[in-house]
């Protein structure tokens, strides 16, 4: 018969054992937690006001842009009009209304080593169109005649000119034969244009007379055709009525026909065409 008392204690031991099992050293699974209550805010929710929306800046205008001044263009390929001065060989000495002497115009040459050269390209002034094209004739040589409207430059830089009024009668002209011409020149005197002349160029003109012609175009190369003792461009700036062409110039020549010398006259000393000194032209141009 088993001991009452023994029996007692081995279930003892055993219930013992059987909770250490279900302790997480033995492996045995773990208890959850028991799960927090949620948080409850004990605090009203803060009531959100609309903002007004903010207003979009105003759009600033752009800045016109500043326009840019007008300026004529060198006479001579990469030559700045800033250095023009310092190629002048013979400069513009005018004369009295009606004379021939002493110089229309301004001579500039290209000089090394004290030889003056010829080949430097020439450009037009200004934009414009051409009105005369000489081949071979003296005194201009190669010569071309280019006319630009007053109206088609700005009032400005027209007025820093100082252009010559409409003159009045020439004085008597001396040592200068003018033939009257057949037919009375068609000029628009109540229009005006500026005249440039390009002359003593190196070969006859490719160009024709009513081409348009850009400011800084190549028209030709600088030589010594005509009256020219040495390689130069003979540049000469007139004022005088609108559309004036000429069909051929020269003078100082046996060969010179009547209209040629007659357009010669009109042209240096009939007083429609006033001189002007070329470097002007650049000195109220850009630097």
């Amino acid at each position: 018969m088993v001991n009452r008392a023994f029996l007692c204690a081995f279930l003892t031991l055993l219930l013992a054992a059987c909770s250490a099992a279900e302790s997480p050293f033995f492996g045995g699974p773990t208890a959850s937690p028991p799960a927090l209550p949620a948080a409850t805010s004990t605090t009203a929710p803060a009531t959100q006001t609309a903002l007004p929306p903010t207003p979009s800046p105003a759009p600033t205008a752009s800045p016109a842009p500043t326009p840019t001044p007008f300026a004529a263009c060198s006479p001579l390929l990469g030559i700045p009009p800033r250095d023009l001065a310092g190629m002048v060989y013979n400069p513009y000495d005018p004369p009295p209304l009606g004379s021939d002497d002493p110089h229309h115009g301004v001579d500039l040459a290209q000089v090394q080593d004290g030889i003056a050269l010829s080949g430097l390209p020439v450009q037009a002034v200004l934009p414009g169109r051409l009105m005369l094209a000489v081949s071979g004739r003296f005194p201009y040589g190669n010569a071309l005649l280019i006319e630009t409207p007053l109206e088609a430059l700005p009032a400005a830089w027209l007025e820093a000119l100082d252009l010559p009024a409409v003159p009045a009668t020439p004085e008597k002209r001396t040592a200068l034969t003018c033939p009257t011409p057949a037919a009375p020149a068609s000029y628009d005197f109540e229009q005006r244009s500026l005249y440039l002349l390009y002359a003593h160029l190196l070969e006859p003109p490719a160009l024709t007379p009513g081409e348009a012609l850009e400011c800084g175009q190549v028209i030709a190369a600088i030589g010594e055709s005509g009256n020219a003792l040495n390689p130069h461009l003979h540049l000469e700036v007139r004022v005088g009525p609108a559309g004036a062409q000429f069909d051929s110039m020269a003078h100082y020549d046996s060969s010179a026909t009547p209209e040629e010398m007659a357009a010669y006259c009109q042209w240096r000393v009939s007083g429609a065409f006033l001189t002007i000194d070329p470097l002007r032209l650049f000195a109220e141009s850009q630097p």
